[in-house]
């Protein structure tokens, strides 16, 4: 198999480069029938684990263009996916349970939701549970077995991990002893996801699907308009897309996909977002002032990536281009939020002046003119600006009509 990181194509943000390093000669001395050499593996990477709040272990990613991020917050890996990925699962309900974990990275997602499963099986109606994880670096595997394991089902994704990479040739000796439950179907994907979207995934079948790479700034590939097309193709009719993402232009990809769009769980005073196209599946609605940031700035401009293979450079470059052509001419510069202040007071006078200047680039005259009140008016519970249309019920609904909107003002 073709080492994933080598590629002089696509090299995909992976753990820093010494971990890296570390994972491949433990791996070569395994091939020579060292027995210890994961044990001696798992000595050295104890310096470059870092601790997270809930007591789990996170790990740094490669620094590239952008400073590098850990793998999880600081509030902790398990934690963070209790909170924006399992419990917005409501599990209880179904009796089969169908998951795609992008970007699985350690396992921790896969594990909190395993664990879930395995502690409430009783009480759930829930009997099976698949999970596809898909993860570009096969070393990020590796170090998932070396981490101490937060929770007692990680065990079970060490398994499924070591399993994967001895029948691949990376490892040689078994050293797991978990065995995975009967009920319970662990599949590892070593791949570029955009790869695996064009080939194995073909059906609708996934109850929920886990986004969970990168920031969308250091991984825009896998955050691009195309991308979320591609994976939204493979829900079945509840199903679910999750991310911790709130960024304006991943939401705007996911309603340009055709999904109800809103916030997910909050953790601290960041929350994700939740996608689906079962408007009952969407808990809360974007708040207005996000709506409008997405509808008629230029930061809505989502990523693109239309043969599904482009380098993340080349794509945060494109987006770029487009938002500066995009400013003032067919959506409202980013730079003061000018969306959010429509139909509102600004007493800052110098704000004030900032923001009608952009206004009046694209035609809206003043912030509670004929034309600011048309174009908020979808956010309202009833019409502000004669058009006598009916109300919009979700984010989704709203943000499409606000931009057909902006539309029709500009022309």
């Amino acid at each position: 198999m073709k080492n994933s990181v080598d590629s002089p194509i696509y090299n995909p943000l992976t753990p820093e480069k010494r971990i890296i390093s570390l994972v491949r000669e433990w791996s070569a001395s395994e091939k020579m029938g060292d027995s210890n050499a994961r044990q001696s593996a798992a000595n050295e990477m104890k310096k470059y684990f870092v601790e997270t709040d809930d007591g789990s272990c996170t790990l740094r990613s490669e620094e590239s263009s952008h400073p590098s991020e850990t793998m999880h917050t600081s509030h902790g890996g398990v934690r963070e996916a209790q909170i924006k990925y399992v419990n917005p699962l409501r599990m209880e309900a179904k009796k089969d349970l169908k998951i795609l974990d992008i970007c699985t990275g350690l396992g921790i997602n896969a594990a909190a939701v395993l664990e879930k499963f395995l502690d409430h099986r009783d009480k759930f109606q829930l009997k099976h549970i698949t999970i596809d994880m898909v993860e570009v670096s096969w070393e990020t595997l590796a170090v998932a077995l070396l981490i101490p394991s937060p929770i007692k089902s990680h065990e079970y994704i060490k398994k499924a991990f070591e399993d994967y990479l001895i029948r691949n040739n990376y490892l040689t000796f078994q050293d797991v002893e978990q065995k995975i439950p009967s009920h319970v179907d662990l599949h590892v994907h070593c791949q570029d996801a955009r790869k695996m979207i064009n080939g194995i995934f073909q059906t609708k079948e996934y109850d929920a699907i886990f986004l969970d790479p990168f920031s969308p700034a250091k991984s825009p590939e896998l955050f691009s308009q195309e991308f979320i097309q591609k994976i939204s193709e493979l829900l079945n009719d509840d199903g679910m897309i999750l991310t911790y993402s709130a960024s304006a232009p991943v939401r705007y990809a996911l309603v340009n996909a055709g999904l109800e769009v809103g916030e997910g769980p909050a953790m601290g005073r960041k929350g994700g977002t939740i996608a689906s196209s079962n408007p009952e599946k969407i808990y809360r609605p974007l708040n207005h002032d996000d709506e409008r940031i997405i509808a008629l700035s230029d930061v809505g401009i989502p990523y693109r990536d239309p043969e599904l293979n482009s380098l993340p450079e080349n794509i945060r470059t494109k987006r770029q281009k487009e938002r500066s052509q995009a400013r003032g001419e067919t959506k409202l510069a980013s730079t003061v939020k000018a969306p959010i202040y429509l139909m509102k007071d600004i007493d800052d006078e110098k704000l004030r002046r900032r923001v009608l200047k952009h206004l009046r680039k694209i035609g809206i005259k003043d912030l509670d003119s004929d034309e600011s009140r048309y174009l908020v008016c979808p956010q309202f519970s009833e019409c502000i600006c004669h058009c006598k249309q009916e109300r919009y019920p979700t984010s989704t609904a709203r943000i499409k009509e606000m931009e057909n909107r902006l539309k029709r003002i500009i022309k």
